[in-house]
């Protein structure tokens, strides 16, 4: 289990960070090959669609590049843009009828979490306490 784990990130954290890394990517690449894929596709809307693609697909990248350095910055990092994508899609979410309000915000508050461990560990490094005293 340590040889996939960065120091100060549980277990759990990790498995989170492949799963979202996976499904961030696949979802993104898929779009950015057929954007009629794109979830809430509009028709007529293939940019917005490639547009969106690419922010998951990059975001799902980051989360995956943090887990295969196994460097808690990393993480928390991909873990601050995924929270950041979470509160467009709740906005846009609400406005359009609100109906995965919940579940996306229950899912930002996971995201919150993992940012909040993985930055706590990130300060634990020598390297961010190295560059907090200059």
């Amino acid at each position: 289990m340590n040889m996939i784990r960065a120091k100060g990130i549980p277990f759990i954290i990790t498995i989170f960070a492949i799963l979202v890394g996976l499904g961030g990517t696949f979802l993104g690449v898929q779009a950015i090959i057929d954007p009629s894929t794109a979830i809430g596709y509009v028709n007529g809307a293939d940019s917005l669609a490639v547009t969106w693609a690419g922010r998951n697909a990059g975001l799902g990248i980051a989360l995956l590049v943090a887990v295969f350095l196994r460097n808690p910055t990393g993480y928390a990092v991909a873990f601050a843009g995924s929270i950041f994508r979470e509160i467009s899609d709740i906005l846009d979410s609400a406005t359009n009828g609100g109906g995965l309000v919940i579940g996306l915000t229950v899912f930002m508050i996971i995201e919150i979490i993992c940012f909040v461990i993985s930055l706590r560990a990130s300060m634990q490094t020598k390297e961010v306490k190295a560059a907090l005293s200059t």
